[in-house]
């Protein structure tokens, strides 16, 4: 069996698969390529999957862990219609490129804002958020705050 076949043989349609062009066949594959990089976290760079966040999420953990810290950081957004939720991306630096959602940490909510805690004291941290139902948008215009000491 081909390797192109396989994913659509493990779900019994592979006679509709076959009968489609090889432009199609090929637009599938990479979209369920895509969709794999997203959710297995590929290409983050702490490794976190949206996977991951949505399971810490549901289990009562608001996302991946920050840094020890006293300090915190309160967000809010305007609301975006027929999203599961949202991912606040933040770190210390910046990636430097509107719409990227490079940082070093995440952590994910269902409503249109966020307490992201256990932040360093005095120190700039840059948030962006990305609405995620099924597919992560592009992240959001930059903001940054300096954290307040305890």
């Amino acid at each position: 069996m081909a390797l192109t076949t396989l994913p659509f043989w493990l779900l019994g349609i592979d006679n509709w698969y076959a009968s489609q062009s090889t432009t199609l066949r090929i637009l599938v594959l990479a979209l369920a390529f895509l969709a794999f990089n997203i959710l297995t976290g590929c290409g983050s760079e702490d490794g976190t999957s949206v996977a991951d966040l949505l399971a810490n999420a549901e289990n009562g953990g608001s996302g991946v862990a920050a840094p020890a810290g006293s300090a915190f950081a309160s967000l809010a957004w305007d609301p975006v219609p027929d999203v599961v939720g949202y991912i606040v991306h933040y770190g210390t630096s910046s990636p430097g490129s509107p719409g990227s959602c490079a940082y070093a940490q995440s952590t994910f909510t269902t409503s249109p804002s966020a307490m992201v805690t256990g932040l360093a004291n005095n120190m700039t941290y840059h948030f962006a958020v990305s609405a995620y139902n099924g597919l992560e948008s592009a992240c959001s215009a930059e903001v940054s705050t300096v954290t307040s000491s305890a």
